[in-house]
């Protein structure tokens, strides 16, 4: 797929959840690099706010498949490697601005030539949104969501 098609013909909703789904990208490959994984950890399992959402805001409501769409998209196409940690954490960073729960999970597996091999996918609502195409294949070790607030 010609670079061209991700810039034609897409309107400015698009254009504001890519640069939201970008900016989720890069800071979450760079906490990866400079935070240890415990504090991102940390985040994930914070409680979500029960706020409404501002009339105006840029997290208006959008599908969960075009908010996939913008992760993947920015993904593919990022001039630096964004892979399925990153992506579990901006789509789940995306959903936490809309006050929707999902889980990140963190797998192994055992390939071929024994050397292990790690894999993050995000669920929302009993579904596999990104890192699901090889998810069947990890064993899960954990899964991270948001806990509940005590009352």
């Amino acid at each position: 797929m010609n670079r061209w098609n991700l810039v034609r013909k897409r309107s400015l909703h698009e254009w504001l959840l890519l640069g939201e789904a970008g900016l989720f990208l890069l800071a979450a490959g760079a906490l990866l690099k400079c935070v240890p994984t415990v504090r991102i950890i940390r985040w994930i399992q914070r409680p979500l706010r029960k706020r409404p959402l501002r009339k105006r805001s840029i997290a208006a409501p959008v599908s969960m498949e075009q908010l996939r769409w913008a992760v993947t998209s920015f993904s593919r196409n990022a001039p630096i490697r964004l892979v399925c940690f990153p992506q579990a954490l901006a789509l789940h960073a995306m959903l936490r601005r809309r006050k929707i729960s999902s889980e990140v999970l963190y797998g192994a597996a055992r390939l071929a030539d024994g050397k292990r091999t790690a894999h993050a996918w995000l669920r929302c609502q009993d579904y596999i949104w990104v890192g699901g195409e090889v998810a069947g294949g990890y064993t899960v070790l954990d899964i991270w969501k948001p806990l509940e607030k005590p009352d």
